[in-house]
């Protein structure tokens, strides 16, 4: 598993807003721009991380998993 420590980010501020662009807008970035890690990560993770289909968006079991391994490594 590789990945950059901003897909770490990135990921915890999309579990915390549960919307795409609005996660993008408190990262600074667009949200074509912020998609892409988050889309990245799970690739790395081989794991489905956000439920897209939801609106709000929501993490799958897996993703609040990872949502705690993800503050452990920013700790």
């Amino acid at each position: 598993m590789s990945f950059d420590i901003k897909w770490l980010q990135d990921f915890l501020m999309l579990a915390e807003l549960r919307n795409f662009s609005r996660a993008a807008e408190a990262r600074h970035i667009t949200q074509p721009a912020f998609g892409r890690p988050i889309r990245a990560l799970e690739n790395s993770v081989g794991q489905i991380l956000i439920n897209r289909s939801k609106n709000p968006v929501c993490l799958t079991p897996t993703g609040r998993q990872f949502r705690t391994v993800a503050r452990n490594i920013l700790a």
